[in-house]
């Protein structure tokens, strides 16, 4: 594996864009700290990918834009997918949906050590037909 903090990354995004959420533990350490979309660790980044990829079927994450600083590598990303499953209480269905995402990653030693992820939840609730709209007073 690389040491090469933008080659970890670059790979990670691979992983994920296969669809594979224990792929991942080829480039994430096993003691991963995670924030906020990332859960608190490696076990809970998983599970939340496994059930992210399970609701949009055909799920891929675009790098927009991708810098690094020492052993800082940070992501825009472009998440498109076709909402098949459920998410967030919401059954499947079949709405395409593009979002934006935002991944900080610190990598040790060739593997991805501390993760933190965010994406524009609201604009894909809002895709997926999840939030009501107000009827005017």
């Amino acid at each position: 594996m690389s040491s090469n903090p933008k080659a970890v990354y670059k790979r990670f995004n691979e992983i994920i864009n296969d669809r594979s959420a224990d792929g991942v533990d080829e480039v994430c350490a096993p003691d991963m700290v995670g924030h906020a979309g990332a859960g608190t660790n490696l076990a809970e980044f998983k599970q939340s990918y496994q059930a992210f990829a399970d609701a949009f079927s055909d799920l891929q994450a675009e790098i927009r834009y991708l810098v690094a600083e020492g052993d800082l590598v940070s992501a825009w990303l472009t998440w498109k997918g076709t909402h098949t499953g459920e998410f967030a209480g919401v059954p499947g269905t079949g709405r395409e949906m593009s979002i934006a995402g935002w991944d900080l990653v610190r990598v040790k030693d060739g593997r991805i050590v501390e993760l933190t992820q965010y994406c524009d939840v609201f604009t894909l609730l809002n895709q997926i037909g999840a939030l009501a709209t107000a009827a005017p007073a």
